[in-house]
């Protein structure tokens, strides 16, 4: 156990998690980076003990429940705004499309 904790710790280094926020745009001090990788050698463990689940010969499911869902309501459509007045209040448009600043690398 000892040898796969260090290869699960070489994998989430302090690099890791320090690019990985630094991508997203965001800061992580030392405590923040230790108590990330705590939580990812547990989400790792999680996994190796659902992949050990034997399924062969069980179905795959599309739905958490055999009953059918009949609480959501059909789709009706209502007011549509056209594609001029939804451009008319962006800051800015570009080739008919909002133009949003990019937030993740």
């Amino acid at each position: 156990m000892d040898i796969e904790r260090g290869i699960i710790l070489e994998k989430f280094s302090n690099e890791y998690f320090k690019k990985l926020a630094n991508d997203l745009r965001f800061d992580l001090n030392d405590e923040e980076i230790e108590a990330l990788k705590r939580d990812f050698i547990e989400v790792e463990k999680q996994e190796r003990l659902f992949e050990s689940i034997d399924t062969d010969g069980i179905e795959p499911m599309v739905y958490p429940f055999e009953a059918p869902t009949v609480f959501l309501r059909e789709d009706q459509v209502e007011e549509v705004l056209s594609q001029k007045d939804v451009l008319e209040n962006a800051a800015d448009v570009r080739m008919g499309h909002v133009h949003v600043p990019k937030v993740v690398k």
